[in-house]
């Protein structure tokens, strides 16, 4: 990947369950550093290791730079799903984080509203419709990026930012676009 302007590197990112469910069971390596079992799945999934290692780095890197992490009630409708009350409570945690965010920055413009819309047209049927409602969310929320774990999704990535103007990444991806930066902020 070919290293990103400064101005382009996102500041608010809209996180999908897939990368909100690895941060919550993989914590302790992520914020803390801990050790991953040589028996943990994550070793079984192609790139799960060096998922984890990104989520890592952006995180550890986010102590100083901030960038806003966004949820919406679609997200946590998907958490709620999955009937785990540990997982819901700590999905409402971050959005109460990330509406303060929102609180500071003010409501989101006409504008951004609009353009989540065009997720109703047929252009997007290759999405589930859950996927559609985050993604929405994360346009009308002004969000310049779609963190997400989801490989369908990134394999869509180019046609979804160019019809709605966010860049969807994988984990992975968004340390790629950051690592060249990061000493601005450690």
């Amino acid at each position: 990947m070919a290293r990103a302007p400064f101005e382009s590197l996102p500041q608010r990112i809209f996180l999908d369950s897939s990368t909100l469910q690895l941060l919550l069971n993989y914590g302790g390596a992520i914020w803390e550093n801990e050790p991953i079992r040589h028996d943990d799945r994550i070793r079984r999934i192609p790139d799960g290791l060096s998922t984890i290692e990104a989520l890592r780095c952006i995180f550890f890197v986010n102590q100083r730079a901030l960038w806003e992490f966004a949820l919406s009630d679609a997200s946590l409708a998907e958490v709620a799903a999955k009937k785990d009350p540990h997982y819901l409570q700590w999905a409402f945690d971050v959005l109460d984080h990330w509406q303060a965010c929102l609180e500071a920055s003010g409501p989101p413009s006409s504008f951004a509203m609009k353009r989540a819309t065009r997720l109703q047209s047929g252009s997007f049927n290759y999405l589930s419709e859950g996927d559609r409602k985050l993604l929405a969310d994360a346009v009308a929320l002004e969000c310049e990026a779609f963190l997400t774990c989801d490989e369908r999704l990134a394999r869509n990535a180019d046609h979804i930012s160019r019809e709605l103007g966010i860049v969807v990444l994988t984990p992975v991806q968004l340390w790629e676009m950051l690592e060249p930066w990061a000493r601005l902020y450690v």
